[in-house]
C-alpha cells in the first residue's frame, strides 16, 4: 500500500470502496483518456470532480500518479423503455409476463397481453402509456377477414385514432379498425424513391394510401388511380389525400374486379397478399406493357421451385421478373415477397 495513499471518506446511495487518480480540475480529460488507453478505466463509477480537483476511477493502482481511496458511486446504467415498464409495473409478481414488444404509431401503442395479465389490464395500460408517452393504449388480438381488420381492445385512454408520421407522410387511421404493419415500412420507403415521372399508377389495394401517398408525393407520377372497398380505409384514404396536401391522387371507391379500367397504367400495384385471382384485372389495367409489382406469401419450400410457381401464375403473358424481394417473415417458413414483374400483352 502506498505511503501517500490518503483515505477519504464520503456517502452515496451506490457505494463501495474504490481508488482513483487524483489529478488537478484542468487535467481530468487527458488522464482519463490515458487510463483508458492503458485499459485501466473503471467506467463503472463515475468521475468525481470538484473546485479543485478531478477523481478517476481506475481498476488498480499506477505509478505516477496521486492515487487516493474512497467510498465511489456506481454510474447508473440507461435503463430500456422495457425495463423502466418493469421498475415502474406495481404488481412486481406480474412484471415477468408483461410483454416486450409492441407497436406504437403516432399516439397510440398497440400491445398484446397473456391471459394471466388481463384482469390487470388497466394498471398495464397505464404503465406503458407513462413510459412511452402515447395517449391510448390497445390490447390487439388479431387480424381478422379479407379486409384485414384488427380485433382488439382499448385498455387505457378513449381515442384510438392517431396521426403517424412516417417518411415525411401523414398517416390517419384508427388503429382499432385499420391495420397498419411496420414490417412493410421498407417498401412504403422504396415507392417513393421509384422514378415513376410522369407514369400512371394504379393502387389496387390501397388502403389508407399506404403506397399512393409516397408515390404521388415523391415519385413525380402523372397520376395515381387509389382504389379501396373498405369503407373505413376509403374515408381515411381521402382524409390523408387532404392532409398531405396531394392533388394527383384520384380515388375510387369499389372492388377492383368492378373498376373499368383497360389498357391506361404503366404501373400496377398489388401490395395485398392473396389476390392471384385478381392478376388478370391487373394485367387488364396495364398499359401495352408495364409493370405490375406483385405481393404475396411463399412457403420456404416453394421458394426452391420459385420459376415454375410465377410461370403458373404469369405464364398467360410475356413476362419477366426484374425484382423479387424478400420483405418479411410472414409466419414461420412462410415469406412475404416483393416481385417487380414486366409484362407484355400479347
Amino acid at each position: 500500500m502506498l505511503k501517500d495513499k490518503l483515505i477519504i471518506k464520503v456517502s452515496f446511495i451506490l457505494f463501495t470502496t474504490m481508488i482513483y487518480v487524483k489529478v488537478q480540475r484542468k487535467k481530468v480529460e487527458d488522464v482519463k483518456e490515458k487510463m483508458f488507453e492503458m485499459g485501466n478505466l473503471e467506467d463503472n463509477y463515475k468521475i468525481i470532480v470538484d473546485d479543485k480537483f478531478g477523481y478517476i476511477p481506475i481498476k488498480k493502482y499506477v505509478n505516477g500518479y496521486e492515487i487516493v481511496e474512497f467510498e465511489g458511486e456506481r454510474r447508473k446504467k440507461n435503463m430500456s423503455p422495457y425495463e423502466k415498464i418493469k421498475e415502474l409495473f406495481p404488481l412486481k409478481n406480474y412484471s415477468l409476463y408483461l410483454p416486450q414488444k409492441w407497436e406504437k404509431y403516432g399516439d397510440v401503442l398497440l400491445i398484446k397481453l397473456p391471459d394471466l395479465l388481463n384482469p390487470y389490464k388497466g394498471i398495464v395500460g397505464e404503465t406503458y402509456s407513462k413510459v412511452l408517452n402515447v395517449k391510448t393504449v390497445i390490447n390487439y388480438k388479431m387480424v381478422k377477414g379479407e379486409l384485414r381488420e384488427p380485433e382488439g381492445e382499448v385498455i387505457y385512454g378513449e381515442n384510438s385514432e392517431t396521426i403517424h408520421v412516417e417518411n415525411g407522410i401523414y398517416y390517419k387511421f384508427d388503429a382499432l379498425k385499420i391495420m397498419f404493419s411496420s414490417g412493410n415500412v421498407d417498401e412504403r420507403i422504396r415507392m417513393s424513391k421509384l422514378n415513376f415521372v410522369n407514369n400512371r399508377i394504379v393502387d389496387m389495394f390501397a388502403g389508407i394510401g399506404y403506397f399512393s401517398l409516397p408515390i404521388a408525393k415523391y415519385s413525380f407520377p402523372e397520376k395515381v388511380i387509389a382504389i379501396e372497398k373498405n369503407p373505413i380505409s376509403f374515408k381515411y384514404l381521402l382524409e390523408n389525400i387532404r392532409i398531405n396536401n396531394i392533388n394527383n391522387i384520384i380515388p375510387i371507391f369499389g372492388d377492383n374486379r368492378n373498376i373499368k379500367i383497360k389498357d391506361w397504367a404503366d404501373v400496377v400495384i398489388m401490395g395485398y397478399i392473396h389476390t392471384k385471382e385478381f392478376i388478370p384485372y391487373a394485367v387488364n389495367m396495364l398499359n401495352k406493357k408495364g409493370i405490375l409489382i406483385y405481393h404475396d406469401t411463399f412457403r420456404r419450400d416453394e421458394m426452391k421451385n420459385f420459376e415454375k410457381i410465377i410461370e403458373n401464375l404469369f405464364g398467360n403473358y410475356q413476362f419477366y421478373i426484374i425484382r423479387k424481394h424478400i420483405l418479411k417473415s410472414y409466419a414461420p417458413s412462410i415469406y412475404h415477397v416483393v416481385l417487380d414483374i414486366f409484362i407484355r400483352k400479347v
